[in-house]
């Protein structure tokens, strides 16, 4: 065991006299039977008075050669800056935590030299993170002599201080959470959503890999991206992967990327995901869908922040978060084998449960009307006739009353087909149950074709499939007035091109 103090020096300590045997702070504990129990003194100085700092250290080690004196020079600019007193302090007590690695070190901090912010640090850290014993040095006017006496913390700072300032820090982080744009695409009111974004901002500032769960089309990538951009490295870009739609081959090439001739038929060089994303965070999508032997080399990336690229064989640090997201449940998967334990635990630290849109109260309706405001916009610019829509009363009840399996997607998906067949202003209820009914009747049609299946064997599966896209695709086109645009984004198709292909191929 060792018996350290650490203490500032002073102005007073550098104005050392012995007139009147007025001396300064830390001679009047050397002089004090507290010395006696003191190991080391580690003293901290700046560089406000260098000549007096001179010639106070050779006063100081030639008035008390017995004692075992250590200088720590500190590179403060402003003697009332906390911040800046706190991480020079903290600096200096780890060096002196690592000169004695592995034994146990008893702290006596001296609070008297030095500014009252000074002071202050040392109360803080006395009551925090090392449980130290405090002096303080006074000058007794009666006997006309510097004394010194322990110091008692007269409150706990645990208790009494830290869990208002841990308030006042987390409701900043709230507002600062609130005001980004990522969040307010997040179109919420229930006290569900607010509580779980609440959680979504604490667990942003935290560097800590994240798992989203939640059913299909519930806003998975919406909160990965807002976590993002309250985290610390949102300066830096955020990559997605939809794991569910990459090819086994190609996911490690895609993740960690290739060197030249990596394998026959390759070209160049590819960075990875994990490169183009440096100090940034990647967004892996669906997670559960990646190959065990994926899962692996994706483990060791997370684990030790090294990859190796397809074709090179070297190591490659990296500096990435992981935000993984799913619709399954990969308890399940571990039990079943088809998911990795040890990965499961390295992504699941930061959890955010994503409830479908029929368990957050009114909010379907909320997201409905700025679902349709942005649809409104969008296909006034594709087309110069069309009529802004409005929701009728009946409307809302039928918004509110459906339980939406599809989520925040088939919400979407289903003002958007309204939209496109309503030609007077009003969405109604019937205009709303005509397009849910579109996504239904395909189940009611397979269903059909499932008797047909099972009734006539053999079955050609190919031609049937072709023949149910065949009949839609024509609707669809039939629907829109052969406005392909609009025919692309009622099948759901990213792009009116690959409408077009189809229509070309098929005639």
């Amino acid at each position: 065991m060792k018996t350290i103090c650490v203490s500032w020096i002073g102005d007073n300590d550098l104005n050392y006299s012995v007139i009147n045997d007025n001396i300064g702070p830390i001679a009047a504990l050397m002089n004090s039977k507290y010395a006696q129990k003191i190991n080391e003194f580690h003293l901290i100085h700046d560089h406000h008075r260098p000549v007096e700092l001179i010639k106070y250290k050779k006063l100081i080690k030639r008035l008390y050669p017995e004692l075992v004196i250590y200088f720590h020079e500190a590179s403060l600019e402003d003697p009332t800056d906390y911040k800046n007193i706190y991480t020079n302090v903290k600096k200096i007590i780890y060096s002196i935590e690592t000169a004695y690695k592995g034994m146990d070190i008893c702290w006596h901090f001296h609070t008297s030299p030095g500014t009252n912010q000074m002071g202050s640090v040392w109360l803080l850290l006395a009551s925090t993170f090392y449980n130290a014993t405090l002096y303080q040095s006074f000058y007794d006017k009666k006997n006309k002599r510097s004394e010194v006496k322990e110091v008692e913390v007269p409150f706990n700072i645990e208790v009494e201080y830290l869990p208002d300032l841990k308030k006042k820090t987390e409701q900043k982080l709230l507002n600062d959470f609130h005001s980004l744009p990522e969040y307010k695409l997040i179109v919420h009111k229930s006290p569900l959503m607010q509580s779980l974004l609440k959680d979504a901002s604490r667990i942003a500032a935290l560097d800590i890999p994240v798992l989203i769960t939640g059913e299909s089309g519930s806003g998975k990538e919406l909160f990965a991206n807002v976590i993002h951009a309250a985290s610390k490295r949102a300066t830096n870009k955020i990559c997605t992967l939809n794991c569910a739609a990459i090819h086994e081959s190609t996911a490690e090439a895609t993740l960690f990327g290739w060197s030249k001739g990596a394998w026959t038929g390759s070209y160049g060089e590819g960075a990875g995901l994990f490169k183009e994303c440096e100090n940034g965070t990647l967004f892996l999508d669906e997670i559960g869908d990646l190959s065990m032997e994926t899962q692996a080399k994706l483990l060791r990336a997370i684990q030790f922040g090294e990859i190796r690229r397809v074709g090179d064989g070297r190591p490659y640090k990296v500096n990435v978060r992981i935000i993984a997201a799913t619709n399954k449940n990969l308890i399940e998967l571990v039990n079943s084998s088809k998911f990795r334990e040890d990965l499961f635990y390295r992504i699941n630290v930061g959890k955010i449960d994503i409830p479908p849109l029929r368990s957050r109260e009114n909010d379907s309706w909320l997201i409905a009307i700025t679902a349709l405001n942005s649809i409104n916009k969008e296909f006034a610019a594709l087309d110069h006739d069309y009529k802004y829509k409005k929701f009728s009363i009946c409307a809302k009840k039928f918004i509110l009353n459906n339980k939406w399996p599809g989520n925040i997607r088939e919400l979407y998906h289903t003002i958007q087909r309204a939209c496109i067949w309503t030609d007077s202003s009003a969405i109604d209820a019937e205009s709303l149950a005509r397009s849910v009914t579109h996504f239904n009747s395909l189940a009611a049609e397979t269903s059909t074709y499932q008797k047909q299946y099972e009734i006539s064997l053999p079955v050609d599966l190919d031609k049937l499939l072709d023949g149910i896209k065949k009949t839609y695709v024509e609707q669809a086109v039939k629907l829109s007035g052969g406005n392909i645009v609009k025919a692309s984004k009622m099948l759901g198709y990213k792009n009116y091109q690959t409408l077009s292909h189809y229509l070309k191929k098929s005639k």
